[in-house]
């Protein structure tokens, strides 16, 4: 691979909770990647703020990013500040409807690439990811 390509750019939290275990599981499944860490994941992207499209913008035209990886997680503190949610469920079906709404705004821009979904259950000291 040449030393400026890779195929996937991933958006994550910010928490440092779960930090290393998603470098671990972003290492183990996608390889290199372009990284952008900003609390909510893509959350912004979800509530039509588009400076995070940009990044993929640049990661597309700059290191032929072909994937886009979007990763969640449960007990979010950007979540929580800006909703109430009377369970988990609540919250993580808020998420998944933002990572679906993030995923049709992406495509809408950059047809060509493909989006993947990962959420991330905090479950005492460990993190189990799973796609959605």
């Amino acid at each position: 691979m040449n030393k400026h390509n890779c195929q996937n750019i991933v958006f994550h939290c910010i928490d440092f909770r779960l930090i290393n275990e998603t470098n671990d599981f972003i290492k183990n499944n996608y390889g290199e990647c372009d990284i952008v860490s900003v609390a909510g994941s893509s959350k912004e992207i979800a509530d039509g703020n588009n400076y995070l499209l940009k990044q993929i913008e640049i990661s597309h035209n700059l290191h032929h990013s072909v994937k886009v990886i979007l990763i969640h997680h449960s007990d979010c503190g950007a979540y929580k500040a800006s909703y109430q949610f009377n369970n988990s469920k609540e919250e993580k079906d808020k998420q998944v409807e933002d990572m679906l709404k993030t995923e049709l705004i992406i495509k809408e821009k950059f047809p060509d690439m493909t989006v993947e979904k990962v959420w991330a259950e905090l479950e005492e000291d460990n993190v189990i990811f799973s796609k959605i």
